[in-house]
């Protein structure tokens, strides 16, 4: 009879590496400091250029008598501040750098940046992909405004490190260092109002240029509420009634002076604005693309 071989196949199975899941914590916060890096990148940038140009112009300014002219009405309203001494190291560097010009200007890079924060997400689609994951509105909100928040601190910490290498250019520089720390303080109350702004104007508009246009355009509005309410005594209410008041770091970082709920009330204001901002993002209809 035939003989029929048998053969068997031996299996080898081989164990597939589960892949490595990516770290999720505070995506969208790392999001949000991704799409603001060019504005953070300008406000580091014009800190920089501010911080040494002070220190390079200084002897300059110094051997120049313009205490007439920085004493006056119009130009104190302008910096947001009267100068005791304007000739020293600090109150240049406080006319430059953190006069009401200097909130007007990084403030707006803060105020367009969380203006734009979460229209820009609508614009590009990735709100609606964000969202279908396990991610609530609230957290999507709060991380937003946390990135915002992160990115000022950046910039602030970028200021306060050029400012350290302009006083290498400096001879003596008379800069308290317990003071200036007090003017970054009172500058980053500046920041989270902004921040808090931008988000409230963020929270129902679905253009991201146009939201962050608006939020700059209430920045210059209080510029000029400043301005205006600075030139007489008749018009306090209307310097009261704007944010520059209460952010006079001029005043804080040359003349030694500082009324301490002035930053209470602009960190007061950023945290309304920002809570009514989540209260509308939670409610309102979102535009499908």
């Amino acid at each position: 009879m035939p003989v029929m071989a048998t053969t068997s196949a031996t299996t080898t199975t081989t164990s597939v590496p589960v892949a490595k899941k990516r770290s999720q914590a505070l995506a969208i916060t790392r999001a949000t400091l991704s799409n603001a890096r060019m504005l953070v990148a300008g406000g580091i940038f014009y800190g920089a250029l501010i911080a040494l140009v002070v220190g390079l112009i200084y002897p300059t300014m110094r051997s120049i008598n313009l205490a007439g002219y920085l004493s006056s009405n119009v130009v104190s309203s302008i910096i947001g501040s009267h100068l005791v001494n304007p000739t020293s190291f600090a109150s240049l560097m406080g006319i430059e750098l953190y006069s009401a010009f200097g909130c007007l200007l990084f403030g707006g890079i803060v105020a367009y940046a969380s203006g734009a924060a979460i229209p820009l997400n609508i614009e590009n689609g990735t709100l609606d992909l964000a969202l279908s994951r396990p991610v609530g509105r609230v957290q999507y909100y709060l991380e937003n405004w946390l990135g915002i928040l992160i990115g000022s601190v950046i910039i602030l910490l970028a200021i306060a490190f050029f400012a350290w290498l302009a006083t290498f250019l400096v001879q003596n520089p008379d800069l308290d260092w317990q003071w200036f720390w007090l003017t970054q303080l009172v500058f980053f109350s500046f920041f989270f109002f902004a921040a808090g702004m931008g988000m409230l104007i963020g929270s129902f508009m679905n253009a991201g240029r146009a939201s962050g246009g608006l939020a700059v355009g209430i920045i210059a509005l209080g510029y000029i509420i400043n301005i205006v309410g600075s030139l007489s005594s008749q018009f306090d209410w209307l310097l009261k009634s704007g944010p520059f008041y209460y952010a006079p770091t001029t005043q804080v970082i040359s003349a030694h002076q500082l009324t301490w709920w002035y930053p209470v009330v602009l960190f007061g204001a950023g945290v309304i604005c920002g809570l009514v901002g989540l209260f509308i993002f939670q409610k309102r209809d979102l535009p499908t693309l």
